[in-house]
């Protein structure tokens, strides 16, 4: 499968189903500033999930981490239908992420597995670290405009049942929710 920012493949490794993301080359930008930015971004991205698994979340497992390759566990699952228990699970592993100063940059269903029972979060390519209460209400924002008003709720009382900032956090997504309305 190939993205904006890299091509994914599956494969195995010592009989494990792995995924191999592999960031590509840009021709618009300038070589050295390509390669630059690859390197820190797929680092960046095994760093991510790393602290997120740290934190609780589920998500891949890293095995190997090259200039541009990342090679971490497959998930076998689907995306979630976000029903309530779903959408309560999604906003309780933000809250844990958050709490980690986590950014993931893109979190909506798209970028949930359900496997078994168990909700993953995937793809922290456009993550990164931060305590800015902006970018958490950002990732909060992205997510809640991702669901229907039902699920919108629930996943918002998971989220405050993992944050004790969650009331600075969610004020401030009121605030981007202003901004984004009218800037469409």
């Amino acid at each position: 499968m190939r993205g904006a920012e890299a091509v994914v493949t599956k494969g195995k490794l010592l009989g494990r189903d792995i995924v191999v993301k592999e960031r590509i080359k840009k021709n618009y930008r300038i070589q050295e500033i390509d390669q630059k930015l690859r390197k820190e971004r797929t680092k960046a991205e095994a760093r991510l999930l790393h602290k997120a698994k740290l934190s609780g979340v589920n998500c891949p497992v890293v095995f190997e981490v090259e200039d541009y390759k990342l090679t971490i566990s497959f998930i076998d699952g689907e995306r979630p239908k976000m029903n309530a228990a779903e959408a309560k699970t999604a906003g309780e592993m933000l809250a844990s992420m958050h709490s980690s100063d986590i950014i993931h940059g893109d979190y909506t269903p798209a970028n949930l597995i359900k496997s078994g029972r168990k909700l993953f979060v995937i793809d922290f390519g456009l993550g990164f670290f931060s305590s800015d209460i902006e970018d958490k209400a950002i990732d909060v924002y992205t997510m809640r405009k991702a669901l229907n008003d039902k699920a919108g709720a629930v996943f918002i009382e998971g989220y405050k049942m993992n944050n004790p900032k969650e009331k600075t956090v969610l004020k401030r997504v009121e605030d981007v929710k202003k901004r984004v309305r009218y800037a469409q």
